[in-house]
């Protein structure tokens, strides 16, 4: 009978929280033990998620920018762009980012197994290697982190034969560019894909069971996103559900809606939510909590309901980005062997949307804080204002300051347009640190960056003020 080795701590999967869980343990000097059924490694943020449409859009915006002939300059272009074309540098990344994942882990001396597990008791695993010529076999470990992230809700009315109907992890396997699709579903990752597709020039309809796209967001940025997306002549079908899709041949389907329109077109891709990778662990066997759509419920260290086993990422539920999965990885982790107490969490997190333009935001919304009766004021930032947006080419766009009008101590910050989800950073820094709006105006920003914004929307917010000094 083969050894039962043991280990400090066991994580199940390789995406962003998997891969920080196992190098902070590492870093504690812990022995660690790392599992994912994918012959590569980084989990669905680096293979159908995060980084490939990313990618995906840096291709595309810069496509459209050459195209533009923003800077005077023509440049002779073929009108069609391949498929493969436009996936070689998502190739090319994703490629990069494995390879630095592997050799990261492999330094940091992560056991590494390809292969799928299951719970036996909260400190015993059954390992079962994907090699078919390897045995099964146990492992004990002190602690587990499960990190197996998230995979497309399948829908009833919908049979993916990723011919016609894809859902957001096979469209980037499309063989052919539509002439026309059908997004079903207007989350982050059904409004990303709809510019994505609007700016190569291809015709979207875009259908939302809610009568509002990301309800979450700051309603001014997000009628500004409406207002733009509508100009890429992206159709809107608000607060519509969806009866059936009916393929007609290989080449046309149609979308019924309930509503009784028909929506002809070539593709469909089901951008409906996702649903938490829990099943066929033995989780609930051994007594840890699910929710709805196998979620699984966590405290705020990420513990589950057995003390000695941790859930992070999308398999916790919202917000389900890689960059927060980072964080609640680390914080698990650092918990799990005592080492939390002097570490500050944040309170606030950055959140960003690589829509066309994008959209990033921390801290209230305006509707947030009318319903808390904060009192607050505004101060916002047009980009075409701003020199380096004009250099850019990129003119469109706000951000906005939202600030106690007694102490002028920021509250949220909501950006949408060029580099939005980088340009958040500056606001979350101060807004962790309690900081006022005086932080932007004492400032000196380099000039021209597209930070200025933060100044030009904080002198924005005194005047509104009537403040005599500034």
């Amino acid at each position: 009978m083969q050894e039962i080795r043991h280990y400090d701590i066991a994580i199940v999967g390789s995406g962003p929280a998997g891969e920080k869980a196992a190098i902070q343990a590492s870093k504690l000097k812990k022995r660690v033990f790392l599992i994912d059924k994918r012959e590569k490694l980084g989990g669905a943020s680096l293979h159908t998620g995060t980084i490939p449409s990313k990618s995906l859009r840096e291709t595309v915006v810069n496509l459209e920018l050459l195209r533009r002939r923003t800077h005077g300059i023509e440049i002779s272009m073929r009108e069609n762009v391949s498929t493969e074309e436009l996936m070689y540098r998502k190739e090319i990344v994703i490629g990069e980012q494995e390879s630095k994942l592997r050799r990261n882990l492999m330094k940091n001396r992560v056991a590494l197994e390809r292969g799928r597990c299951q719970f036996l008791s909260p400190t015993e695993l059954r390992i079962q290697p994907a090699h078919p010529d390897e045995e099964p076999y146990q492992i004990t470990t002190d602690y587990t982190v499960v990190a197996t992230g998230s995979a497309p809700r399948k829908a009833d009315w919908a049979q993916l034969d990723n011919e016609c109907v894809f859902d957001s992890d096979t469209i980037l396997k499309i063989e052919k560019l539509p002439k026309k699709i059908t997004i079903i579903g207007a989350g982050v990752i059904g409004c990303e894909y709809a510019c994505i597709f609007a700016k190569l020039g291809i015709r979207v309809n875009l259908i939302a069971r809610d009568r509002h796209v990301m309800p979450f967001l700051d309603r001014e940025i997000a009628e500004a996103l409406v207002y733009r997306m509508r100009n890429q002549r992206i159709t809107m079908r608000l607060g519509e559900n969806v009866k059936q899709i009916v393929k007609i041949s290989p080449q046309e389907v149609q979308v019924e809606l309930e509503s009784g329109k028909t929506l002809p077109c070539s593709t469909v891709m089901l951008a409906a939510g996702r649903v938490a990778n829990s099943d066929k662990l033995g989780l609930e066997e051994i007594g840890v909590e699910l929710g709805h759509n196998g979620l699984i419920h966590t405290n705020e260290y990420y513990q589950t309901s057995i003390p000695n086993i941790y859930a992070v990422g999308d398999v916790v539920g919202f917000p389900a980005l890689a960059s927060t999965s980072l964080l609640q990885a680390r914080i698990a982790t650092l918990h799990a062997f005592g080492q939390l107490e002097n570490e500050r969490i944040p309170r606030e997190l950055p959140y960003g949307i690589w829509t066309i333009p994008a959209v990033a935001y921390v801290g209230r919304s305006e509707e947030e804080l009318t319903d808390a009766r904060i009192p607050y004021e505004v101060g916002i930032a047009h980009f075409k204002e701003i020199s380096r947006a004009h250099i850019m080419g990129e003119q469109e766009g706000i951000l906005k300051l939202l600030f106690c009008p007694e102490t002028l101590r920021l509250l949220g910050v909501h950006i949408i347009g060029p580099r939005a989800p980088e340009l958040i950073h500056l606001g979350n820094c101060v807004l962790h640190f309690e900081g006022t709006i005086k932080f932007f105006i004492n400032s000196v920003f380099n000039v021209p960056t597209l930070d200025e914004a933060y100044r030009i929307a904080a002198f924005n917010g005194m005047n509104r003020l009537d403040y005599d000094s500034l």
